[in-house]
């Protein structure tokens, strides 16, 4: 139980020293804003009534604050805000936001509270938000986003941050980041890359554009499928001129005095055996283109397939193939030799 107590007291004594050196920081509840001023840059376009609505948004705020009720604070001043950008309103959001740990948002309030220098706020509190300004960077760190692609959406975490072409430094937490830069018919960029206290990193993000591709011209495939046609055509017309010289080749043997009986080789007349000969020839080579007409439709057909449009990155390597489709033939062969390359 002492042990308890001790750690009891030493939160509350910790609690209540930030929460003074947090009172300290900001804008005094009796401060004065003063509303009539119209020659400072933040007055331009407000008018005094709208100004003395947000001076009264400040003041609330300033009361929760010292409460302290920091999120009500919070809201009292942006609200103020968003009628009117003072910058002792900008002050006062900044410290209560460090009160909530809102370190990146109290970073962007600071800066816009030493955007006119010290026009507004009292020397002390101007140097106050300089210095805070200097530790709460040394918090974080910044990331410098470049992307050349012109109409390229890049984004910081799934928050658009610029469309290209352009350059952005963000100052961001010390964590990890997702950087993206996309576009359609173009390949998506995607980067992860973690960020230490007080770091730069800088991340160029250059887009390559998708293309349409096949691994040959149109026509060469078709040109396979349509060398086999040619070849199984021959075939044909190789069948029917053999089986038009078998057909004489029987009439004329029919002729001959052994025919009946049956004929030697030598009783067959030269003629007829040249005949029968070349009969033979052109039946294997109507087989022959058959053979070879079929399978090269078959490997058209699937040329086909494969040359079928594909996306690839605009640039890459060229990994266009070649089809060479030569005859083949010899004694008592006949083929085709079909080579593809890539």
């Amino acid at each position: 139980m002492k042990t308890a107590r001790t750690a009891l007291f030493l939160g509350v004594l910790v609690s209540n020293l930030v929460l003074d050196r947090a009172s300290l920081h900001a804008q005094p509840a009796t401060a004065q804003v003063a509303v009539e001023d119209n020659d400072n840059p933040w007055n331009r376009d407000v008018p005094l009534a709208t100004r003395e609505a947000a001076k009264d948004l400040f003041l609330e705020g300033n009361r929760l604050f010292n409460i302290p009720v920091y999120t009500r604070a919070a809201e009292k001043y942006l609200a103020a805000l968003a009628m009117w950008k003072h910058p002792a309103f900008y002050f006062n959001l900044a410290i209560t936001q460090l009160n909530l740990g809102q370190v990146l948002e109290a970073h962007d309030s600071l800066e816009s509270t030493l955007k006119y220098g010290m026009q507004v706020l009292e020397t002390d509190r101007y140097q106050e938000a300089q210095k805070q300004l200097r530790e709460v960077e040394g918090l974080l760190g910044r990331i410098h986003i470049t992307c050349p692609t012109e109409g390229a959406e890049v984004t910081l975490d799934g928050t658009t941050l610029f469309t290209g072409p352009g350059t952005r430094e963000e100052w961001v937490k010390a964590t990890a980041h997702q950087i993206t830069a996309r576009r359609a018919a173009y390949v998506t960029q995607a980067r992860q890359i973690t960020i230490a206290a007080g770091k730069l990193e800088t991340v160029n993000l250059t887009l390559t554009k998708l293309v349409e591709d096949r691994p040959w011209m149109v026509w060469k495939p078709w040109a396979v499928v349509a060398t086999g046609v040619a070849f199984a055509a021959a075939g044909g017309a190789f069948h029917a001129l053999s089986s038009r010289k078998f057909a004489q080749y029987d009439d004329n043997f029919l002729t001959l005095p052994c025919a009946s009986m049956g004929c030697k080789d030598d009783e067959i007349r030269p003629e007829m055996k040249a005949q029968l000969s070349r009969a033979q020839l052109e039946r294997r080579l109507a087989y022959g283109g058959y053979i070879a007409g079929g399978s090269v439709i078959a490997l058209g057909a699937v040329l086909v397939y494969l040359n079928r449009p594909h996306v690839v990155e605009q640039g890459s390597p060229d990994t266009r193939s070649t089809v060479a489709v030569v005859p083949a033939f010899s004694t008592d062969t006949v083929g085709v030799l079909v080579t593809v390359s890539r």
